[in-house]
């Protein structure tokens, strides 16, 4: 990553800062995640979140819709890319522009597409520590961790991971809301801040919900 950053600055200063203006620059930044290769998405990322967010040049009421066609494209096809997507420019996004931002996002929680789904929760990953957002994080939660796919119910992990460093009550709550449609994977992702006899516990308790529930 740190050789792609220092390419795409050098790039940016010698090729592009002098020659296009800022909607070309967004155009060219979403480009390059259009491109087939990792490391190509990877510089068009830090082109958004270090050069273009800075600038201003990327609002949300304007771009959130390019930004969701990378997902409908099947740009962002991957845990990896997605979730780079997510930290560096969606979550800088909701940092940037706060609570109306963050419900566009939130509301990809009903996307088809699994990686759009899981943006909506990935993306708060970087304000886990802000309770504004915490309604909007339930409800992707609820949505998510009812889908099949692991990496829908690993992004409700990750972001309860996250969350319970500031509010383990609330994580509490919407484990035991939602229990029997944890996979363990994402329940002991989710309590891996809790102590050591109440992850044991949420573990046996899902055990016992998800054989009640094939009974």
């Amino acid at each position: 990553m740190s050789v792609i950053r220092s390419l795409m600055h050098t790039w940016y200063t010698q090729s592009v800062a002098d020659n296009l203006e800022g909607e070309a620059q967004r155009q060219l930044a979403l480009a390059l995640i259009y491109q087939p290769h990792t490391e190509e998405k990877l510089a068009g990322m830090l082109f958004l979140q270090e050069i273009l967010l800075p600038a201003g040049l990327i609002r949300c009421p304007r771009d959130v819709d390019r930004f969701a066609d990378l997902f409908a494209s099947g740009a962002i096809y991957d845990w990896n890319v997605c979730d780079w997507f997510c930290v560096k420019v969606l979550g800088s996004l909701i940092e940037n522009e706060g609570p109306l931002c963050a419900e566009r996002i939130a509301a990809w929680r009903i996307a088809e597409d699994l990686w759009q789904a899981r943006a909506s929760l990935v993306a708060f990953v970087k304000v886990a520590d802000q309770r504004v957002y915490y309604p909007l994080v339930e409800d992707s939660c609820r949505a998510l961790i009812r889908r099949e796919e692991r990496f829908a119910k690993t992004a409700v992990g990750w972001i309860l991971r996250d969350v319970s460093k500031h509010d383990e009550a609330f994580v509490r709550r919407v484990i035991e809301e939602n229990l029997p449609s944890f996979s363990p994977e994402s329940l002991k992702n989710a309590t891996k801040y809790f102590s050591k006899d109440e992850r044991g516990a949420a573990i046996k308790m899902l055990k016992h919900a998800q054989a009640e529930a094939r009974s």
